[in-house]
C-alpha cells in the first residue's frame, strides 16, 4: 500500500485552504456590514468541533455547496442549505434577546489548492441581488482568498454550470473544470440513460467515496451516490481510485456484452423471419436451436416441411419437386370436362364447403384474439404517452426548484399541485412521505417507460406475426370461395363443357409452385445470414474471453489494499468478526467490498454489513474510505460528517483520530459533536481523542458554546 500512496499524492490532489460565507441582511448599515464565517484548514487532519445546533452541519454544507455536491446532500443548489443562509437568522445580542436578520445576499467562497500549489477561488452564490448571478453557476477567480478580498484589481475570472447535463463533458461545465485542476482525468463507463450508451464517469459519484454525511453516508459503502444509469457505478469507482486495470476492462467487456444482446436480438430476429415465411404456406419449421449457436451445423438442420397427407410431411425441397411433377404431368393433357367426375365434383363441393366453414371460425376466434392485442397495443400507447407527460412534468419541477421560482414568486403553494409547501421544503417536518427526490422520481418514470417500450415492441411483433397469420388464412379462405365457386359452376354446366375447377387446379398449382419456390429463396438467403451471425457471435464470444481477468498488477493492488483496511479496522477495535473471515471480494456479489466468509463451507461471502454491529459497521467505513485515500487517482480529500455514529466507543474515535493525524498525505476533515452520547453514554471527548497527537498534526476549530456559527465578520 505504501507504493499506493507515493504514487496518488504527487500528481492528483485537492486541498481546501479557506472557507469563508458572507451574508448581508436588513439590519446591515451598508456594503461592508457582513456577516457569516472564515476558516482557515491545513493539510492533514482538520477537526471541527462543538455543541450540538451551533453550526456544524452549516459549515459543512457550505463545503460541499461550493464544490458543486450538494447533490450528495440530497438536493440541488440552494435547496440543501439551512435556512440561516438563505432566509433568517439570529444573533445573541444580549443573555436575554436574540436579534432576527433577514438575508438578501449570501453567498460561499472557497480557496482550493491542487498538487501543483495552484490556489483558486470558488465564488458560488446562495441568494443573489441581481438576475445575472445564479446559485446554479460557479465562479472560478484564478487568486487565492486573501488576494480575491483584497484586490482592486480586476481578477481572472472563469465562469461555469452545475446540475445540468453534460457539466462533466462541457467545457462550460464545472466538474469538467474542477476533474482538470485536480488532475482527474474522467474515464468513459457504460451508460443505459444515455442514448450512446457511455458516459463519463461522473465526478460526482466519485466524491461519494470523499464526502461521508451524517444522516444517509454511514448506512453503506458509498451510500450517497447519485444515479446516473452508470453500470455498477460503484465498481468503477473504486477500480478509478485504485487505478486498476480492470476498469478498462470492465468498459470493453460492457461494450462486448452491448454488442453481444444485439448480435443475439439479430439472430432472434431473423428466425422470426423464418417463422413469417413458415406462416406464409402454413408449413412446419423444424429444428430451430433453443438459442443463438456457433455451430454451422445446427442451422443446417433448420428446415420447413410442408404437409403431404395427414401422416406424412416433407422438406420444402422434396415438396417442390413433387409440385414440378405434378405440373409436368398436365403438360400435353387437354382440360377435363365436367361429366368425366360428376361423382368427384359432389365430393369435392362437400369436403371444400366444410372447409371453408371451419376455416372461417378459426378466422374469426383468430381475429378476435389479435384485436384484443391491438387494443392492448393502444392502451400501451396511451400509458407512454402518459409517462412522457410525467417526465416532462419532472424535468420541469426540477427547473422550478433549480431556478428557485417558488421562492421568487413568493409561492405558498406548489405550482403544480396547489398543495400548500412550507419555505423550507428539503428539512420539514411536515413531509410525511418518503422523501424521494425528482431526480429519483425522474428516473423511475424513465426506468417504467423503458418497460413499457419493451412490452410494447413484443406487442407490435406479435400482432405484425399474427396480421401475416391473418393474411394468409384470408387469402386460403379467398381459394377455398374461388374453388368451391368453379365447382358450383361444374355441377350446373352441360357434361360436355371443359371442367372451371380442373383448369383453376392446374393455374394454383403453378402459382403454389412459385410461391413455395419464393419461400425457398428466402428461406436459404436468412440461413446463410445466420451464418454471418453466428460468426459475430463467435467472434464476441472470443473478445470476451480474451479479455484478461484479475491481471498481476491488480491483484497486488488489491491485496495491498486489503491488508491496509483490515489492519485499520482493527486497529479501530472493530470485533465482530475474526480477522481471517473479513476480506476485500474479489468477484461478485459485493465486487471490491469488504465481506464476511467462515471459510468452514462453500457458501456465497456475505456483505460485512450484515455480519457486523451498526457501530462496527461504522468502524468498517472508516477504514474502508481512508484505505482508499492511498488509491493512486484518489483525490486527496475525506471529509467525515459526525463519524461517531451507532454510540461508537470514545477509544475506537480515539484510535481513529490519531491514525489520520499521522497520514502525512492528503486532507481529512472530520465534523463532530461534543454533546454525542458514545458508548455507555460517555460523552464525546475532544480532548481526550486527541490528548496523544501532537498539536502540529492536528488543527482543531471549536465552535462556540453559546452563539452559533453565523456572526459579525466586521
Amino acid at each position: 500500500m505504501k507504493e499506493l500512496i507515493k504514487i496518488g499524492i504527487y500528481f492528483k490532489m485537492i486541498k481546501i485552504n479557506k472557507l469563508r460565507t458572507e451574508l448581508q441582511t436588513n439590519l446591515s448599515n451598508d456594503i461592508d456590514d457582513l456577516y457569516g464565517f472564515s476558516f482557515n484548514f491545513t493539510e492533514g487532519l482538520n477537526i471541527i468541533a462543538g455543541p450540538n445546533s451551533r453550526g456544524k452541519s452549516t459549515i459543512n454544507s457550505c463545503i460541499y455547496y461550493a464544490l458543486g455536491m450538494e447533490e450528495l446532500l440530497g438536493a440541488h443548489n440552494d435547496k440543501a442549505l439551512d435556512k440561516a443562509l438563505k432566509e433568517e437568522f439570529e444573533i445573541n445580542i444580549s443573555e436575554d434577546e436574540k436579534q432576527t436578520h433577514h438575508v438578501i445576499f449570501s453567498r460561499v467562497l472557497l480557496e482550493i489548492e491542487n498538487s501543483n500549489q495552484q490556489r483558486v477561488t470558488l465564488e458560488r452564490i446562495i441568494v443573489s441581488d441581481t438576475d445575472k448571478k445564479k446559485n446554479s453557476n460557479i465562479y472560478v477567480y484564478n487568486t487565492d482568498l486573501e488576494g480575491y478580498l483584497s484586490s482592486e484589481q480586476p481578477i481572472e475570472v472563469d465562469l461555469f454550470y452545475v446540475n445540468q447535463r453534460g457539466n462533466n463533458e462541457d467545457a462550460n461545465g464545472f466538474y469538467k473544470w474542477l476533474a482538470e485542476f485536480i488532475g482527474i482525468e474522467l474515464p468513459m463507463v457504460s451508460n443505459s440513460s444515455r442514448t450512446d450508451n457511455y458516459s463519463p464517469l461522473y465526478l460526482q459519484t466519485i466524491f461519494s467515496s470523499l464526502f461521508i454525511e451524517q444522516t444517509k453516508g454511514w448506512s453503506e459503502f458509498l451510500a450517497t451516490m447519485p444515479y446516473f444509469g452508470i453500470t455498477k457505478p460503484k465498481e468503477k469507482v473504486v477500480e478509478y481510485i485504485l487505478n486498476l486495470n480492470s476498469l478498462n476492462n470492465s468498459t470493453n467487456k460492457d461494450i462486448l456484452l452491448k454488442n453481444k444482446s444485439q448480435i443475439i436480438e439479430k439472430w432472434d430476429r431473423k428466425i422470426r423471419n423464418i417463422k413469417y415465411l413458415s406462416a406464409q404456406n402454413n408449413s412446419i419449421l423444424i429444428n430451430i436451436p433453443d438459442e443463438i449457436t456457433t455451430l454451422r451445423s445446427d442451422i443446417n438442420k433448420i428446415n420447413i416441411l410442408f404437409t403431404k397427407s395427414e401422416t406424412e410431411k416433407i422438406e420444402i425441397n422434396q415438396f417442390l419437386e413433387e409440385k414440378s411433377l405434378q405440373i409436368r404431368s398436365f403438360e400435353g393433357i387437354s382440360l377435363a370436362k365436367v361429366g368425366e367426375n360428376k361423382e368427384e365434383l359432389i365430393n369435392a363441393y362437400r369436403e371444400e364447403k366444410e372447409n371453408y366453414n371451419s376455416l372461417k371460425n378459426h378466422i374469426n376466434n383468430f381475429r378476435d384474439k389479435l384485436n384484443i392485442e391491438v387494443q392492448q397495443r393502444n392502451n400501451l400507447e396511451k400509458y407512454l404517452i402518459q409517462i412522457d407527460k410525467e417526465i416532462k412534468d419532472s424535468l420541469n419541477l426540477i427547473k422550478v426548484f433549480d431556478e428557485d421560482i417558488i421562492n421568487k414568486k413568493n409561492f405558498n403553494s406548489c405550482p403544480t399541485c396547489t398543495q400548500e409547501i412550507p419555505t423550507d421544503l428539503i428539512s420539514s417536518k411536515q413531509i410525511k412521505i418518503p422523501q424521494l427526490s425528482i431526480e429519483e422520481n425522474t428516473n423511475f418514470l424513465k426506468g417504467q417507460k423503458s418497460i413499457v417500450t419493451i412490452s410494447l415492441k413484443n406487442l407490435e411483433e406479435s400482432i405484425e406475426e399474427k396480421g401475416i397469420l391473418l393474411n394468409y388464412y384470408i387469402n386460403t379462405l379467398r381459394n377455398k370461395e374461388e374453388i368451391i365457386k368453379k365447382i358450383s359452376n361444374d355441377l350446373i354446366a352441360d357434361d360436355r363443357a371443359f371442367s372451371e375447377s380442373d383448369a383453376l387446379k392446374r393455374v394454383q398449382l403453378e402459382n403454389e409452385y412459385k410461391i413455395v419456390s419464393s419461400i425457398r429463396d428466402s428461406f436459404n438467403e436468412i440461413k446463410e445470414e445466420l451464418i454471418e451471425i453466428s460468426n459475430q457471435y463467435n467472434d464476441v464470444l472470443k473478445d470476451i474471453n480474451d479479455l484478461s481477468g484479475e491481471e498481476e498488477r491488480d491483484k497486488n493492488i488489491l491485496d495491498d489494499f486489503e491488508n491496509y483496511y483490515k489492519d485499520l479496522l482493527y486497529a479501530f477495535k472493530y470485533d465482530s468478526n475474526e480477522k481471517y473471515k473479513i476480506s476485500i471480494n474479489r468477484k461478485e456479489p459485493f465486487k471490491y467490498f469488504p465481506v464476511y466468509k467462515s471459510y468452514k463451507d462453500d457458501k456465497l461471502p456475505q456483505s460485512i454489513r450484515i455480519n457486523s454491529s451498526a457501530s462496527d459497521f461504522v468502524r468498517n467505513i472508516w477504514a474502508y474510505s481512508i484505505a482508499l485515500l492511498g488509491g493512486e487517482n484518489h483525490p486527496g480529500i475525506l471529509l467525515f460528517d459526525e463519524p461517531g455514529q451507532h454510540r461508537t466507543n470514545l477509544l475506537s474515535l480515539k484510535a481513529m483520530f490519531e491514525i489520520c493525524s499521522n497520514i502525512d498525505f492528503g486532507q481529512i476533515i472530520i465534523f463532530t459533536s461534543t454533546e454525542r452520547k458514545l458508548n455507555d453514554n460517555e460523552p464525546m471527548d475532544v480532548e481526550y481523542v486527541v490528548s496523544k497527537i501532537p498539536t502540529e498534526k492536528y488543527n482543531l476549530i471549536l465552535l462556540p458554546e453559546t452563539n452559533k456559527v453565523i456572526q459579525s465578520l466586521n
